[in-house]
């Protein structure tokens, strides 16, 4: 990308544009949205894991290839600062047509790192608009990619 940008945010969201260019290229078709909210969910508390919102226009797009195609985690970009885990989602269609590419992060404590780490299996990332309550739902099986090898509470 032509920009130099300056966050880890930022350069979060170009490495999320080149992989859905990359997608592209290949033939696919592809929805990357930019969240302007990231929240994590606690188990018992609504629908647990990631969730992010995202703009109206973006999540019609999602809404529409979600509905036409089943995705599984093709692969998971994590970067790890000292109060933040950046993560770079991209999801496959099983018939090879299709991607989607979400950026995503949380914060390294207890109500959040800890909350996702401690659950025991499947991740999951919830997308919505900011004007609806539709939910496109994303099930992560093996979630290990989404953690650094070190926990924030070193236990």
């Amino acid at each position: 990308m032509s920009t130099d940008p300056t966050t880890p945010w930022e350069r979060l969201l170009d490495v999320v544009a080149d992989a859905a260019a990359e997608y592209r290229e290949a033939g696919r078709t592809v929805v990357a949205v930019e969240p302007t909210d990231v929240s994590v969910t606690p188990p018992g508390e609504g629908p647990f894991g990631l969730v992010l919102v995202v703009a109206d226009a973006a999540h019609a797009e999602l809404v529409e290839l979600a509905a036409a195609h089943e995705f599984q985690t093709a692969d998971v970009l994590r970067r790890v600062t000292d109060d933040v885990v950046l993560l770079a989602v991209a999801l496959e269609s099983a018939d090879g047509e299709a991607s989607v590419v979400l950026p995503a992060y949380y914060e390294r404590t207890p109500a959040e790192e800890g909350q996702l780490r401690d659950h025991d299996g499947t991740l999951f990332t919830h997308v919505r608009g900011l004007g609806g309550t539709e939910v496109v739902t994303f099930e992560h099986v093996e979630p290990a990619a989404f953690f650094p090898d070190e926990r924030f509470d070193d236990a």
